[in-house]
């Protein structure tokens, strides 16, 4: 798969991820996946992982599943530097990062909507 391919999933997912539609984004940014670079790869699986950490939180109250894909997401995003197919990396793993430990810290399901703001993608 081209970059071109890769950028226009990630642009295309982004905007679905920022309105909320976090199946969406994790369907689009998944069709991409399968068919990207290697160098590409990390980098997409940590976006399907965000999307589907918050959609487990946030659409179905899962806690617990939700804290295990946003941690694998910030391991993933360890390895990823700079700005990636237009993806300001260091920006998402720290806005991820303290929404992980917001969830950790709430145990429990919907009650941190309004204390902590949901990650977008810049």
């Amino acid at each position: 798969m081209s970059d071109r391919t890769v950028a226009t999933a990630v642009t295309a997912g982004v905007r679905l991820f920022n309105r909320g539609r976090y199946l969406e984004a994790q369907e689009t940014w998944e069709a991409s996946w399968r068919e990207a670079a290697s160098e590409d790869r990390p980098f997409l699986e940590a976006l399907i992982q965000v999307a589907g950490g918050l959609h487990l939180r946030l659409e179905r109250g899962a806690t617990r599943g939700a804290e295990h894909l946003l941690a694998r997401a910030l391991a993933t995003l360890e390895d990823v530097e700079g700005v990636r197919h237009g993806v300001d990396v260091g920006r998402l793993r720290d806005e991820v990062g303290a929404y992980y430990e917001a969830v950790r810290a709430a145990r429990g399901p919907h009650r941190l909507r309004d204390a902590v703001p949901v990650p977008k993608i810049r």
